[in-house]
């Protein structure tokens, strides 16, 4: 699996082998006590039964690869994709097949340089490698790829609007508002586009590190700006119209005598709820930032790169090592910790009918306690794992496994 990157091929063997080695628990800083182990699921006392309302398979999934593809909700229709090329459309409600297209016959799949030692030899055609998405709107869905493609599709007919390539891949979610199509890429761009044409606006680049996280924070418009969090762990807005930054503001600073140590990246997505921006940092801390200024209201050591969840006067939040929080939203006061799941790969936290969830990596969703962050319920999935933060529209949440099932789950309170 791609957990890592780095813009020297020289170091890719030591970038990806030394941050596996990190999660999987080989001790590179102390000795075995401080590894870090998988815990075992206990029995709970459940309140809540889960129940599937259909499941459909999406192509082949994302297999082992890192990857924050997502299934999106809109117009009616859950829209879900794989990582080789089919995107798919379903009745949110029904789960039946609205309409499915192949990318390859769309657009043509470059071949990358990056995909590892055995590039392409076992892949015919080559993948299109979906990572970045997807997003619905004008009636529109919007999804980047690692060959550095950014698409937009007929939202209701699968028919393809517009492709551009944006010379980078894209392994986040563009962010589509105000007439734009903005996507953050793993080489340190940033490229608006008209979201009607495709018509390239401006572009803003910054400096990368040599070894970063795999993956990218998605950028967020908000009032006339573009809300970016970086690899270098630093925040910032850029005006919507032309690109120029506004303000800049450290949320992660790299530090420790390793570039390993030193990493800082700001992967998950920013959240904006009042004129507040809540962002947080790997090896970092988790920052309220006012919009209009970047003053920093209040910050807390915490270290994540899954999305947070920002509801109800609470932030809660999965950090590096699966350990759940809950949060007062006005200062950061942690409320509750949940550290039964530790080093499960848990998900970010979504809202669901009452509850937060999470996925793990063995396909298991876990219904949380808002209030106190015990665990109410549990369902198995299944599917090789849930690898990405599940979607909830109403009172169904969709989840999609890395072997490409896409489920639609209801629960029920009642043991």
């Amino acid at each position: 699996m791609q957990l890592l990157q780095t813009f020297k091929k020289s170091r890719a063997l030591l970038s990806l082998v030394a941050f596996t080695t990190l999660l999987s628990g080989c001790s590179l800083f102390g000795d075995d006590d401080e590894e870090i182990k998988v815990a075992p699921l206990q029995p709970i006392n459940s309140t809540l039964t889960a129940e599937v309302k259909w499941d459909r398979s999406v192509g082949d999934g994302v297999d082992e690869f890192f990857s924050r593809l997502n299934p999106v909700v809109d117009y009616g229709n859950v829209y879900a994709a794989d990582r080789q090329g089919v995107v798919m459309a379903f009745n949110k409600e029904s789960g039946e097949t609205v309409w499915s297209v192949e990318l390859h016959d769309l657009i043509e799949i470059n071949e990358a340089d990056d995909e590892g030692w055995f590039s392409g030899i076992f892949s015919s055609p080559f993948p299109a490698r979906i990572s970045g998405g997807l997003v619905a709107a004008y009636d529109k869905l919007f999804l980047g790829t690692e060959n550095g493609d950014l698409v937009a599709l007929d939202a209701h007919t699968g028919e393809l609007v517009w492709h551009v390539e944006v010379g980078n891949e894209v392994n986040a979610d563009p962010a589509v508002g105000e007439g734009r199509v903005i996507v953050h890429t793993g080489g340190g761009q940033v490229i608006s586009y008209n979201a009607e044409n495709g018509e390239q606006q401006w572009q803003y680049e910054y400096q990368t590190p040599t070894l970063t996280l795999r993956g990218s924070s998605a950028p967020t418009i908000a009032s006339g700006g573009v809300i970016l969090g970086d690899s270098n762990g630093t925040a910032s807005i850029l005006i919507a119209n032309n690109g120029q930054q506004a303000w800049t503001q450290n949320v992660g600073t790299p530090s420790g005598a390793t570039e390993l140590e030193a990493l800082a990246d700001i992967d998950a997505n920013p959240v904006v709820v009042g004129g507040v921006i809540y962002m947080i940092a790997y090896n970092g801390e988790l920052v309220a930032l006012e919009l209009r200024s970047g003053e920093v209201r209040w910050k807390r050591d915490y270290s994540a790169f899954e999305n947070l969840l920002v509801r109800g006067g609470r932030i809660y939040l999965t950090d590096h090592q699966s350990h759940v929080y809950g949060l007062d939203q006005d200062g950061g006061i942690e409320l509750w910790s949940n550290n039964a799941m530790f080093g499960r790969k848990l998900t970010g936290v979504a809202w669901h009918d009452g509850f937060i969830v999470v996925g793990d990596f063995e396909g298991y969703l876990h219904w949380l306690n808002p209030t106190n962050g015990q665990i109410e319920g549990r369902y198995e999935v299944g599917g090789d794992g849930i690898y990405a933060q599940p979607v909830v529209d109403g009172t169904t949440l969709y989840t999609q496994t890395r072997d490409g099932e896409l489920v639609a789950i209801e629960i029920n309170s009642g043991s």
